[in-house]
């Protein structure tokens, strides 16, 4: 035997305010199907619920029992409903999110503090990582979001930006406005990544092009080991925009853009596929996208128009 939430919600008022006709106003249900409504709830439950007087009603001892638990069965679905209608204006919940190493630092400090301050009961998660160990993290659902490189994301990733890779040395070995081409990069001192790293596929690429090998001086992972190396002298590097656009506006290091031919690489936000996403997790989605707009705009990168 089930209990109509509706009967059971029209009883408890009836019971509280001891009369058909101020429950009817209240409810705005009129007095007829109320009554009906009642008789069919005592019919269900075999007992008489309700003492209908000229005065108004009074409760039954079978009527005050079903009322103490109504009071609570109605109050848990109050806040049920109050519950999920503000989980819908702000939502919670663990988001995980996943950055390239070599953007990490410059993307995921200003996504943290957006996060905190529109949704303080989200709690969000930022890791780095290569763009191999990325996609193993969206394979396997340990991020809900990860910005990585497309070469490596699924068919389905967003577009975000395309970001221009620079030639990087100490502070007053390029000008500003700087130039080199490939060609000239490849004879320079290089530190360079180990050989699944994208950048370093991208350069190798271009010196099998032009039938030469690239000048590599020291392998090493990271991108803030590798600009301390640079800043000590032990060599050049080729390092995305976003990694070093703070760097040479403070003057710690200087940069020189990449020509004939540029060289770009595009980042793209992955995401698990058969795997709707939570509310927190579409929140942290716009954050991150106005987050890449506003870097964008300050010379971070280019960033791409909105996927149709």
């Amino acid at each position: 035997m089930t209990l109509d939430l509706l009967k059971l919600r029209y009883f408890a008022r009836i019971a509280e305010l001891g009369s058909f006709t101020r429950a009817s106003s209240e409810l705005g249900v009129a007095q007829p199907p109320l009554s009906l409504h009642m008789r069919g709830l005592e019919e269900q439950l075999g007992v008489q619920l309700l003492n209908r007087t000229p005065r108004g009603v009074t409760v039954t001892e079978a009527g005050q029992t079903l009322l103490s638990h109504a009071k609570g069965i109605l109050r848990a679905l109050d806040q049920a409903e109050a519950a999920t209608k503000e989980q819908a204006k702000y939502p919670t919940g663990d988001v995980s999110l996943g950055i390239l190493s070599s953007i990490c630092p410059t993307l995921a400090v200003p996504v943290i503090e957006e996060c905190s301050r529109l949704f303080p009961k989200v709690r969000l998660t930022v890791s780095e990582g290569d763009s191999q160990a990325l996609r193993t993290a969206i394979d396997t659902r340990v991020h809900d979001l990860a910005v990585t490189l497309d070469s490596v994301a699924k068919p389905t990733s967003v577009p975000l930006f395309d970001e221009t890779l620079y030639v990087v040395g100490p502070s007053g070995r390029f000008a500003p406005d700087a130039e080199l081409t490939v060609e000239q990069v490849l004879d320079l001192p290089l530190i360079m990544p180990t050989r699944r790293h994208g950048i370093r596929i991208l350069l190798e690429r271009q010196a099998l092009i032009f039938g030469r090998e690239i000048n590599i001086v020291r392998e090493m992972e990271g991108v803030a080991s590798t600009k301390a190396a640079i800043r000590a002298g032990l060599g050049l590097s080729v390092l995305g925009r976003g990694a070093v656009h703070a760097d040479q506006k403070s003057g710690t290091l200087s940069a020189a853009a990449l020509i004939r031919p540029g060289l770009t690489r595009r980042l793209v936000l992955d995401m698990p596929v058969n795997h709707p996403p939570t509310r927190a997790a579409i929140e942290v989605r716009k954050i991150l996208h106005s987050v890449i707009r506003t870097l964008g705009e300050k010379g971070h990168w280019s960033c791409l128009p909105p996927a149709p």
